[in-house]
């Protein structure tokens, strides 16, 4: 059995984000003879029967690999063929411990062994790194360029020298968590919990300024009469040449929502802008697109209301209790399963602080609508 935090330790070490104190606990408990077997058992299975690896060419070194294997674990030749060679794949990375430090584990599926309830990079060419909140990092593109620096919960990429081509990241964040990040030309976006942002590592020069969100983002986008800023979000643009406004759009919403603070911004469909069919926005008004007719509305709002999230404060006006769950369920990164129909379908207008507890929450809903609520394996069941 290995403990809990060993097990964390040796997947961050296996994607090459653990701490120094992570490594230093892990070597302490691999001086164990039996934890080396161990540990070589728990990569070998996770690793290459869950995961699955790419090929190595080297057919010689796998078939005395799989002898090997044969003879010292005899249950195993049960397994079929091809997870043999997966297997001699990954005995071959397993030649020593001290090998893994310094070389790059390019066959695994790292992905998959990511905690949903990390943040997380996906650089240009497909690898995924986490995010720890608390550390400091460079952000290195394939060239071995650093391109961008990471303090804490903000992510800031450097202006850098004008590329060929356009290269993107995208960031990710769970349930439960925001974060910050500031785009090469000076822009800052603040993220919302279950959100991610696709975006350039720089820019290319004299050339539209572009980004796809899913979920919500307070944007601070750096003045440029030049190159206009082009949010994408389903399938509406938001276009600004300098400004504040704050996007939303969550799987469960039927609707886009933006809210102006300051500037001014046109809302359009389409792939190409043409100012004779967008819609443009002043300060203190709220757009509204509506995914199934196409429509754009606006409507004249108190912006804090829609931008209070960065306080930590959670706000509904006018919303029914099945999509309050959602938000619920992404701001406090809980399961919710609401067993009551009725309740569901039911609006509300309510505010809460996001360090109040959920039983805090419940009672105050409570107020309008009698219900039961049970927690049972970590998760909150409403009758």
């Amino acid at each position: 059995m290995i403990p809990s935090n060993i097990e964390i330790g040796i997947l961050k070490y296996l994607d090459k984000t653990a701490t120094a104190k992570q490594l230093q606990e892990l070597e302490e408990w691999l001086e164990d003879p039996l934890n080396k077997e161990r540990f070589n058992d728990y990569v070998l299975m996770h690793y290459a029967i869950n995961m699955g690896l790419n090929k190595v060419d080297d057919k010689p070194m796998k078939e005395e690999l799989i002898r090997k294997i044969q003879k010292e674990k005899p249950g195993i030749t049960r397994l079929h063929p091809k997870i043999l060679l997966k297997i001699a794949a990954v005995l071959l990375l397993l030649l020593g411990f001290g090998y893994f430090f310094n070389q790059k584990f390019n066959e695994v599926n790292v992905e998959q062994l990511i905690d949903p309830n990390q943040i997380t990079l996906q650089l240009d060419n497909g690898d995924i790194e986490v995010i720890s909140e608390d550390g400091t990092r460079k952000i290195i593109d394939a060239e071995g360029n650093e391109v961008g620096v990471q303090k804490g919960n903000t992510l800031n990429y450097n202006e850098g020298s004008d590329p060929e081509k356009l290269i993107h990241n995208q960031l990710n964040i769970p349930n439960g968590k925001q974060f910050e990040l500031v785009l090469s030309d000076g822009s800052s976006v603040f993220l919302n919990s279950g959100s991610s942002i696709k975006y350039p590592v720089k820019f290319l020069p004299g050339k539209t300024r572009e980004v796809v969100l899913n979920g919500e983002a307070y944007f601070k986008i750096a003045k440029d009469s030049i190159n206009p800023f082009i949010v994408n979000i389903a399938n509406l643009k938001v276009r600004v040449l300098g400004t504040e406004f704050n996007l939303t759009s969550y799987p469960e919403d039927s609707q886009v929502t933006t809210v102006l603070v300051n500037g001014s911004v046109g809302l359009y469909s389409g792939h190409v802008y043409k100012p004779a069919t967008t819609t443009v926005m002043k300060p203190g008004f709220r757009g509204v697109y509506d995914h199934t007719s196409g429509d754009i509305t606006l409507d004249e709002v108190d912006t804090s209301l829609y931008t209070s999230w960065k306080a930590g404060k959670l706000v509904f006006r006018s919303m029914q209790f099945k999509n309050i769950v959602k938000k619920l369920e992404r701001a406090y990164n809980v399961k919710i399963v609401n067993n009551n129909k009725e309740l569901g379908e039911q609006y509300f207008s309510a505010s809460f602080d996001k360090d109040e507890l959920m039983e805090q929450i419940f009672a105050s809903f409570r107020t309008s609508y009698r219900f039961t609520y049970t927690i049972e394996n970590g998760k909150i069941i409403i009758n």
